[in-house]
């Protein structure tokens, strides 16, 4: 995970502990200030910070090495889509489930097709080769980022559907002003935007 030989026991012992508290703390709902306090609770916590200092060289290196390495992959990790899910004990829905859920048990993930940053995949209907589209997820926050790829597409020439799906969480949900803003870059981009209802 980076240069740092952290035994592998401890490393183990602090993600989980870390990812515990972050699903504690609703991460994904915490704004940059919020999400820095914690950081540096964590970085005072014997638990955490206390076990990797001597494995990071200084105290100052517990942050970055939390920040750039699992907490940069943990929405990715509650989708099971990282090396780090093994951390998480309430698993968000996965990209297969998602689909199924949207857009009816009669699609499926194309195989190998799905990537990251952002999460995407292609769908087709079962049983059909000629019925697809491109299907991105991912949180309202990071709506411009779930855009890009159908971008790039386009400005290729490639006329292939695109479904942006939206993560309507419980804990934080998307606005009215939000979801009029996403319809109306929608039917700029000729795509469609859908959400999906998280507990």
């Amino acid at each position: 995970m980076s240069k740092y030989n952290i035994p592998a026991d401890v490393e183990d012992a602090v993600l989980r502990l870390v990812y515990s508290k972050a699903a504690q703390a609703d991460w994904l709902a915490l704004s940059d200030d919020e999400r820095t306090r914690l950081y540096q609770r964590w970085t005072d916590d014997p638990e955490i910070g206390g076990r990797l200092i001597g494995h990071l060289d200084s105290a100052a290196n517990v942050r970055p090495w939390l920040k750039d390495g699992p907490m940069k992959e943990y929405q990715r990790a509650l989708r099971g889509g990282t090396k780090y899910a093994k951390y998480v004990s309430k698993p968000a829905a996965t990209i297969e489930e998602i689909i199924e859920k949207t857009l009816g048990g009669e699609w499926e993930v194309v195989p190998r097709s799905k990537r990251q940053k952002p999460m995407r995949a292609k769908a087709r209907k079962v049983g059909s080769e000629d019925e697809e589209l491109h299907f991105v997820v991912g949180s309202s926050s990071n709506f411009k980022n779930l855009l890009w790829p159908a971008i790039l597409d386009r400005s290729n020439g490639q006329t292939a559907p695109w479904t942006i799906c939206v993560i309507d969480a419980f804990t934080s949900p998307v606005t009215r002003e939000e979801r009029a803003t996403h319809e109306r870059v929608a039917r700029f981009l000729g795509v469609r935007v859908i959400y999906f209802q998280e507990m």
